[in-house]
C-alpha cells in the first residue's frame, strides 16, 4: 500500500516537473519571440562603425559607398511615406524597362542591400533599395510588431507603383532574411506580382514556426520544440499577431520566373533545410548556392562563389 503511495506521488512529481518544463520553455520562446518582433533586440547597436560597404552593418549612402550617384526617393506606404534610394543603372547595358528592388530582413537597413548592388549595377539594373514599416525615418507600424511579411508587403506593394509609374515593367526582387517572407507575402496578395520576373533570396525566412523551432534548437533550450509549438499561438494572443501564417514556401514554390536561393549551412537564425525544401519543391529555374557561412554571410565566406553565382544568374535573365 505504502509502495502504491510513493509511485502515485513520483508519478504526480514527475508530472509537475514536466509541466513547469513546458511551461518555463514556452515562456522563454515567447520572450524570445517579443524581444525580436517588437524590435527591442535591435535597439543597442554596435559602438563600433563598420567602414566596408560590403558588410553588414555598414552605414551610409550609395555616394558614399560606391561613388554612385543616386537619388532620394519617397514611397508612399499605407501608413505613410517612407525613404528610398534610387540607384541608376549603368549606361549602355541591357534595353529592357528592368530594375531591381532590395529588401532586407529584420533589423536590418537598406545599406544591406550594398552586397548585391556591385553586381545588379554592374548588369546594368536600376536598383530601388527601400525603407519599411518600423525602420528609421519610416513610419511605425500601429501594433509596433515585425510580422514576416504579413503586414510589410503592403509597403513592398507601394514601392511597386511607384515602379510601375517610373516606367518600369520588370522587377528583380532580391529580398534577405525576412525579406524572403515579405517577397512572398507580395506575392501572393499584390496586384503588382506580375512585374516580378525573377528573384534572388538571401538566407529567405519562409518558414516563421520553423525558423522558432532552429532558434530554440540551436539555443539547446530542453522542450524548445515544445515550447516553439505553444509560443507561437500564446503571442498570438498577447500581442494579435498570428506567425502561424507567416509561411511563403509554398509560394515561392509556384513563382514561374528564375529564383536565385543563398544560404550558408552553418545559418543560426534560419534553418538551411528551409532553402533545400523550396529547391525540391520548384520545377527547375532554380539555381541554389550553400556556403560556410552563418546566417546572410554568404558573400563574407565564399566571396568567388558568391559573385560567379550572381553574376551568371543576372546573364541569364533576358536583356
Amino acid at each position: 500500500m505504502r509502495g502504491r503511495i510513493w509511485l502515485r506521488r513520483l508519478l504526480f512529481g514527475g508530472f509537475v516537473l514536466t509541466l513547469l518544463a513546458i511551461v518555463g520553455a514556452t515562456w522563454f520562446t515567447h520572450r524570445l519571440m517579443t524581444e525580436m518582433l517588437t524590435g527591442r533586440a535591435f535597439r543597442q547597436n554596435s559602438a563600433v562603425a563598420v567602414g566596408d560597404p560590403m558588410q553588414l552593418g555598414y552605414r551610409g549612402d550609395p555616394m558614399q559607398a560606391f561613388d554612385l550617384p543616386f537619388e532620394n526617393l519617397t514611397v508612399e506606404t499605407p501608413l505613410g511615406p517612407a525613404p528610398a534610394w534610387w540607384v541608376p543603372g549603368k549606361p549602355g547595358v541591357g534595353s529592357r524597362r528592368r530594375a531591381a528592388l532590395f529588401i532586407h530582413g529584420i533589423g536590418g537597413a537598406r545599406e544591406d542591400g550594398y552586397q548585391y548592388l556591385p553586381e545588379l549595377h554592374a548588369a546594368g539594373l536600376p536598383v530601388l533599395l527601400v525603407t519599411y514599416r518600423n525602420d528609421a525615418g519610416a513610419p511605425a507600424a500601429p501594433d509596433g510588431l515585425r510580422s514576416f511579411g504579413l503586414t510589410e508587403w503592403s509597403d513592398i506593394d507601394a514601392a511597386f507603383a511607384l515602379l510601375h509609374n517610373r516606367g518600369i515593367d520588370d522587377v528583380v526582387l532580391v529580398a534577405a532574411s525576412m525579406g524572403g517572407a515579405i517577397a512572398g507575402q507580395f506575392l501572393a496578395r499584390s496586384d503588382y506580382f506580375d512585374m516580378a520576373d525573377a528573384l534572388i533570396l538571401d538566407a529567405p525566412a519562409l518558414d516563421f514556426p520553423a525558423i522558432l523551432r532552429h532558434v530554440t534548437a540551436e539555443l539547446r533550450l530542453p522542450l524548445g520544440g515544445i515550447g516553439a509549438a505553444l509560443a507561437v499561438p500564446a503571442f498570438g494572443l498577447s500581442h494579435g499577431a498570428n506567425l502561424s501564417q507567416a509561411r511563403v514556401g509554398d509560394i515561392l514554390a509556384d513563382f514561374t520566373g528564375a529564383v536565385l536561393v543563398l544560404h550558408g549551412r552553418r545559418d543560426r537564425i534560419v534553418p538551411p533545410a528551409s532553402s533545400l525544401a523550396l529547391l525540391a519543391a520548384r520545377q527547375g529555374n532554380t539555381t541554389l548556392l550553400l556556403t560556410p557561412g552563418d546566417h546572410l554571410q554568404s558573400r563574407t565566406t565564399a566571396p568567388r562563389r558568391f559573385e560567379t553565382v550572381l553574376q551568371d544568374f543576372l546573364a541569364t535573365l533576358p536583356r
